[in-house]
């Protein structure tokens, strides 16, 4: 299951970052960021998902970031079919964020929304649907409620993120540049050292520890393994990612594949 950590700084110059971790098939096929969305609106660009058509992560310069990840509850569907939760992010960067009134008629979700005014998750375990919101700080969303100390990586690895000094703006270089430097005790000097740091000690940890943020594990669901990393930052009217594609699933130091959007 993915992982995300969200820095939130109302008032600031760049209010929310944000350090994204992809869990996925290794054997389903997806597009790095790229504006794949052109009938909807040209100015939305992320990570496709070629199979549904979806997006994991979406974003736009006005609306800001959203990106999607799996829940761990069983959501039975009435007809045997869901509707791709790829279309969330989309649909969320145009105003349409699922609520109780119109329940989604998609498998469990945790909805991470960033705009130039704060940060949010949205969650439907199959039950409800909750908003919570995230006060200024650090946070770290996976398969369950965000924060949640009993989740094994936010147990583990919260607090390590939150003692870092967390990155203020956009970062200059792509994901896996932030690593090698910050595995060499480089600093690129855009801030996001510190996070890049803790990501690196944490793949110290075998791929398939339930500990483990860089993943590459057989779950109950099928394996899933880590596929890909974003660092963005959301401001006013600007959103900047940097992307990686691991060539190696669940493996930063193998090659990796980079994008900038």
């Amino acid at each position: 299951m993915c992982t995300v950590v969200v820095r939130v700084e109302p008032g600031s110059e760049w209010p929310v970052t944000v350090l994204a971790m992809r869990d996925e098939s290794p054997t389903r096929p997806w597009d790095p960021p790229a504006a794949w969305w052109p009938e909807r609106d040209p100015g939305l660009r992320g990570v496709r998902d070629r199979e549904a058509g979806g997006a994991w992560l979406a974003a736009s310069d006005d609306a800001g970031l959203a990106v999607v990840l799996n829940r761990w509850e069983d959501v039975p569907a009435t007809d045997g079919t869901w509707t791709t939760r790829g279309v969330l992010p989309l649909d969320a960067l145009q105003g349409a964020l699922p609520d109780q009134d119109h329940a989604p008629t998609t498998r469990a979700f945790n909805l991470v929304r960033a705009t130039a005014t704060g940060a949010s998750v949205v969650s439907w375990d199959g039950a409800e649907v909750r908003t919570t919101e995230l006060g200024p700080g650090v946070h770290m969303v996976t398969h369950g409620e965000p924060d949640d100390p009993a989740a094994p990586r936010i147990g583990r690895w919260l607090e390590s993120f939150r003692a870092a000094a967390a990155p203020s703006g956009p970062p200059a270089l792509a994901p896996f540049d932030e690593l090698r430097a910050a595995d060499t005790g480089a600093d690129a000097g855009d801030g996001w050292s510190p996070w890049f740091g803790v990501l690196a000690e944490s793949a110290a940890l075998p791929a398939d520890d339930p500990d483990a943020i860089l993943r590459d594990a057989v779950e109950p669901e099928g394996h899933f393994a880590t596929l890909s990393i974003v660092a963005a930052a959301v401001g006013p009217g600007r959103t900047v990612l940097q992307h990686a594609r691991l060539h190696d699933p669940g493996d930063i130091a193998g090659s990796v594949e980079l994008h900038h959007a």
